[in-house]
């Protein structure tokens, strides 16, 4: 396995090397195209000489949603070969690919993250211009200097809010109240006014208003509680209005097998899982345990903090807690059992508060004094552990549109957004083993018994029993019974007349063991069929037990 950042082509070139080498584990294809025509992969991996992908539960991860979030796409492509290239050496991999399947979309935002990894230009989603037809004019921010960054510009003014910190003077403190008689700045991203219209000279200020050329987000994009551009700022004209959401959204409807899901974002160090609509309560009894305890099995194994997304993201003053996002999307629409990995914790690292701990009510309320004790431990950390790659001295330059200025800061990509390279492969371990844990969790069928007596001159009783020894139910979750119509059905297949009982039968859903209580039989997990046949003595005959979210097993018994 190899961390590594990976470029649109060296991606594919590693799927095609590791579906060549591993074959009987690995099957890639495209499941739809970017907005500029680049291909998005969709990776199988499953063990078929132990049943084909649908024939199993399945955990699906999808990554690199955010153009900049490349370490998501870096821990899916590593967690790819970590599974085929560990199966039969390591228990959890061969136990996943062999029981299990695993769905992974290493890369949705295929054009933004290309743009990221090649140019100093960042994107939030995609590259095209949205929300307005037309690039309206107004301050970009772009590399103004030529150094190959975009980082942070400091303007010396009278009326700036920020000064230069005097215990660390690459520190920018807040302006206290009253303060005067000093150098003060104001700090905001490196980049220019570009101008569009013919007119006259303008102050600068007067057009450093920020206009959002590519302000498109694809995780407001699902048709979960969707606002529309003026309730959330990058939700698209409608929702799946992408073509890369789309594609997305097939891959999920054609694999109804998928019953656990993670999405790879940064940064924060958190695993955050449901839900986003208010505390726990709004959650079922059930649902509320299987969240609950699987991310505090996250945390536990990954070394991350976990929260849900209401406790860790809300602040009180949103009208709708991020609209329009995919996991809020897969419980509510599907019942499946889905969570957010935010990659990379530099505040943990340096010693400092962050959101992923403290949630953002705590972090909104930390003083200017604690802001700038964290600002100071995260500059020393990067000084001690990164180097001049990752932190850049105020640098006076002659700006066009604001005259002397200071470019500097920490870089954006690579130390705030993604961790740096050498600190890549520690996230992609701890990450993964959340995910194998994950996929591990879902519902794994088996036929504890099948008993076969001779009732009469060719009649036979066949009773089989069917168990679930997977921590999830087969229905994902309890949100999940809700909405399936159905659960596990019961066939008994050979040559064969059924004179009592019928097939299929629907027997229901299974619990897992995630849903056992003390002192009382764990009744719910299994379930039993019985039919009454009239065939030849001796003849063959297959019991078949299957759900969509479960997979199916099968047992061939001879009637005697």
């Amino acid at each position: 396995m190899t961390a590594r950042y990976y470029t649109y082509q060296e991606m594919w070139d590693e799927l095609r090397r590791l579906e060549t080498t591993h074959p009987e584990f690995v099957q890639v294809e495209v499941i739809g195209h970017s907005r500029q025509g680049r291909d998005i992969a969709g990776v199988t991996l499953t063990n078929r000489r132990t049943g084909s992908p649908d024939r199993k539960a399945a955990v699906l991860v999808d990554a690199n949603i955010h153009a900049g979030e490349v370490s998501g796409n870096a821990i899916a492509m590593y967690w790819i070969s970590w599974c085929v290239e560990q199966y039969g050496r390591d228990p959890l991999a061969t136990e996943l690919l062999d029981h299990h399947t695993v769905y992974v979309v290493p890369r949705i935002a295929v054009d933004g993250a290309e743009l990221y990894l090649t140019t100093p230009a960042r994107f939030r989603s995609s590259p095209h211009s949205y929300p307005y037809s037309e690039p309206p004019e107004g301050f970009i921010q772009e590399d103004v200097n030529g150094d190959g960054h975009i980082l942070q510009m400091r303007v010396p003014a009278e009326d700036g809010g920020y000064a230069v910190d005097e215990v660390d003077p690459r520190v920018m403190r807040p302006r206290k109240p009253g303060e005067f008689g000093g150098q003060y700045y104001h700090v905001f991203t490196e980049g220019r006014i570009d101008r569009k219209s013919a007119r006259g000279a303008l102050p600068a200020w007067a057009e450093a208003h920020n206009v959002r050329r590519h302000g498109m987000d694809f995780n407001r994009n699902f048709p979960i509680r969707w606002a529309g551009e003026q309730g959330q700022p990058g939700s698209g004209p409608f929702p799946l209005s992408e073509p890369e959401l789309r594609a997305l959204a097939d891959f999920v409807l054609a694999r109804p097998n998928i019953s656990a899901y993670a999405a790879l974002h940064t940064s924060g160090g958190v695993i955050l899982r449901q839900p986003s609509t208010g505390d726990d309560t709004v959650l079922s009894l059930a649902d509320r345990e299987l969240f609950t305890r699987v991310a505090e099995m996250g945390a536990e194994v990954s070394g991350y903090y976990s929260g849900s997304n209401y406790n860790i993201f809300a602040t009180g003053h949103e009208k709708v807690l991020m609209p329009g996002a995919a996991d809020d999307w897969m419980y509510d629409h599907f019942g499946v059992l889905g969570f957010t990995v935010e990659i990379w914790d530099l505040h943990k690292r340096a010693g400092a508060r962050g959101y992923g701990e403290m949630g953002m009510r705590k972090m909104m309320a930390r003083t200017p004094e604690e802001l700038v004790e964290d600002e100071r431990k995260v500059y020393s950390w990067v000084e001690r552990e990164v180097g001049p790659a990752g932190l850049f001295p105020w640098t006076p330059f002659d700006h066009p549109d604001f005259g002397r200025v200071e470019i500097g800061g920490l870089d954006p990509k690579y130390v705030l957004q993604n961790p740096p390279l050498r600190f890549l492969e520690e996230e992609c371990v701890s990450v993964s083993a959340f995910l194998t844990r994950l996929g591990l969790s879902t519902a794994k069928l088996f036929i504890p018994t099948v008993q076969v007596t001779a009732e009469g001159p060719g009649l036979y009783r066949i009773v089989a029993e069917v168990a679930n020894a997977g921590f999830l139910p087969t229905s994902s979750t309890a949100k999940g019974k809700e909405l399936s119509l159905e659960g596990l059905r019961a066939e008994v297949d050979g040559p064969v007349e059924v004179v009592a009982g019928s097939s299929p039968t629907l027997l229901g859903h299974l619990d897992g063991y995630g849903t056992q209580g003390t002192w009382a039989p764990a009744k719910g997990q299994r379930a039993h069929v019985e039919w009454v046949v009239r065939a030849k003595p001796g003849t063959e005959v297959t019991v078949r037990f299957g759900g969509r979210r479960c997979g199916s097993v099968e047992q061939c018994v001879a009637l005697h």
